[in-house]
């Protein structure tokens, strides 16, 4: 019932963390998959891993936050395989510092990788999905764009703004059978968070997640390709928490 056979998926930052989950099932699901990083090394050994598997697949470095860049992925895709259905884009940085301390150079880099960059590939996306009629995007936000968080002043901003971004479009590319959803993680256990994420910010987490665990790129990834299937096609607009329960929390007591 659930394939993606001859559709054509960009997924941006689709050589590490939730990217990289998401190019699994989406090769599961019998997608062509072009991954867009940064990361040559480990996007080519990501493409030779899905050509063995059988996948039809294609790495192309891009920075996002280059509209050349975005043009050329773009052309790259069209030319190996005629269409593009699919945009998962996930490419992006973090950053944790107070409001008091965050620098203009800070900001603008934050923003301009996580918004203007998603704004400018779910452009090029659109340009091309609308005209010919079907589309699924699907960006990344964040529960930081949702629920305030020390240290999020830029980051927050920058995931909220993609939340909002992704309304306008989903309003406006209805009628033309193109979808545009978000995701909004809370606490993913991806190698940037082990790092990331000393003693204090886990037990700061874990006692708003009534799951009292941190989720998997899997289960981030599970959302996307749901959200990538034509039977997907009534869901719009939608900024979806994958938080373990996070964003409904309030008093928890533990039993």
């Amino acid at each position: 019932m659930f394939s993606l056979k001859e559709h054509t998926a960009i997924v941006t930052g689709g050589s590490s963390g939730i990217g990289l989950a998401t190019v699994e099932v989406l090769a599961e699901l019998g997608a062509n998959i072009v991954v867009a990083d940064i990361n040559e090394e480990a996007g080519g050994s990501l493409i030779e891993s899905l050509h063995k598997r059988g996948t039809k697949a294609l790495f192309h470095r891009t920075n996002v936050a280059e509209q050349g860049d975005i043009a050329a992925l773009i052309d790259a895709t069209l030319t190996e395989f005629g269409s593009l259905e699919i945009l998962m884009h996930f490419a992006g940085i973090g950053l944790e510092q107070d409001a008091l301390e965050t620098s203009r150079d800070n900001w603008d880099r934050i923003i301009g990788i996580n918004l203007t960059g998603s704004y400018m590939m779910m452009q090029a996306a659109g340009r091309v999905m609308v005209p010919n009629g079907y589309g699924r995007i699907v960006a990344m936000s964040s529960m930081a764009g949702v629920r305030g968080g020390t240290g999020r002043t830029a980051y927050g901003a920058s995931k909220g703004g993609v939340a909002a971004m992704m309304r306008v479009m989903s309003m406006e590319w209805a009628e033309h059978g193109v979808t545009v959803n978000a995701l909004a993680p809370g606490a993913i256990e991806t190698a940037l968070v082990k790092k990331m994420h000393d003693e204090e910010t886990r037990r700061a987490y874990l006692a708003g997640i009534p799951m009292d665990r941190y989720g998997t790129p899997e289960e981030v990834a599970a959302a996307a390709a749901y959200l990538a299937l034509p039977q997907s096609s009534y869901i719009t607009g939608v900024n979806l928490p994958i938080d373990g329960g996070f964003d409904a929390s309030g008093v928890i007591k533990r039993g």
